[in-house]
């Protein structure tokens, strides 16, 4: 199986039409086909079933879908260190829960810059399974991600502890606590990050649903807009994590700490593959990240919930 079966295989799949396929990859509809009949005959699989409607992808196509997706991913990250390798450039890639790199700052990739010119770094907000997961699958070099990791898989480095706090807005009739304990959320209007989140379904299952606490759970998004809006148009109370509520302060919404917040909260982590020897440029990013960390008072977040926002 080559790179051109493969990216044709892929269209095929996406389009359910030959025709459309081959639009797309500014090719011939019959430059199409005797690709797509090269690699079944290649497989000795069939991919492809028609019907009225087009095509049909086999349970084989099915399964085979996500190595090709793997596998295309490959060859780009290739190309992509050619093309860098000519300007004396290298990457290191971080799938991040999101707002970690927000919470970071811009001045951190400008002093990363300024330390190292010759590595650029490519940051994606994500979740923290999905991070995981690209360490593994070696689509990333570091993975930053809240909780204990499995430590039989992954290296893991402490970067600062977040606390839960809650968001709502200032005539909620909450907001006059000091602190806010799950109990006092019975019957509360909730918006939170949501289930594709570990660190959510955590919090949420563990400290509300197994204690049987009733609440509105109204909607799950990570979008910090939404949340903002939801609170100061609907009354909700936003659940989520201090990192996260100190870069998104407004007049109108207070930030109270659960209570016993020194011990709710989680750890956030870098994380790498500890199979994975690190490369020159990975092990200057981590040497970098921890220093800088502790340099610029980012390794504890700062929430003075007791002043006005």
């Amino acid at each position: 199986m080559n790179q051109k079966q493969m990216e044709y295989f892929l269209e095929v799949y996406r389009q359910g039409n030959i025709q459309n396929a081959a639009d797309r990859l500014f090719v011939s509809r019959q430059g199409v086909s005797k690709i797509l009949k090269s690699l079944e005959e290649e497989l000795g699989q069939l991919l492809f079933i028609r019907n009225p409607h087009g095509l049909v992808p086999t349970d084989y196509a099915n399964a085979l879908l996500p190595h090709v997706q793997r596998l295309l991913a490959e060859y780009q990250s290739i190309a992509n260190m050619s093309t860098l390798a000519s300007q004396s450039k290298s990457v290191v890639t971080i799938y991040a829960l999101d707002h970690i790199m927000a919470y970071f700052g811009a001045e951190f990739l400008w002093d990363f810059h300024r330390a190292c010119p010759d590595i650029i770094l490519s940051t994606v907000d994500t979740t923290d399974d999905a991070a995981l997961k690209g360490v593994l699958e070696k689509q990333c070099n570091f993975a930053i991600v809240t909780g204990e990791v499995d430590q039989n898989r992954f290296a893991a480095e402490p970067l600062f502890f977040s606390r839960y706090c809650v968001r709502l807005h200032r005539e909620h009739l909450l907001a006059s606590k000091e602190k806010i304990a799950y109990a006092d959320l019975e019957g509360a209007r909730i918006v939170s990050k949501g289930r594709a989140y570990r660190c959510f379904r955590h919090n949420i299952d563990r400290y509300i649903l197994l204690p049987g606490i009733q609440v509105d759970l109204v909607a799950e998004t990570a979008d910090e807009m939404l949340i903002t809006d939801m609170i100061l148009r609907h009354q909700a109370i936003n659940l989520g994590y201090d990192y996260a509520a100190v870069l998104n302060l407004h007049p109108d919404i207070v930030v109270k700490v659960l209570d016993k917040a020194d011990e709710l909260g989680q750890t956030v982590y870098l994380v790498w593959d500890k199979t994975t020897v690190l490369t020159q440029a990975s092990q200057k990013f981590r040497a970098f990240l921890l220093e800088w960390l502790s340099q610029n008072g980012k390794d504890k977040v700062v929430l003075d919930c007791s002043k006005k926002q």
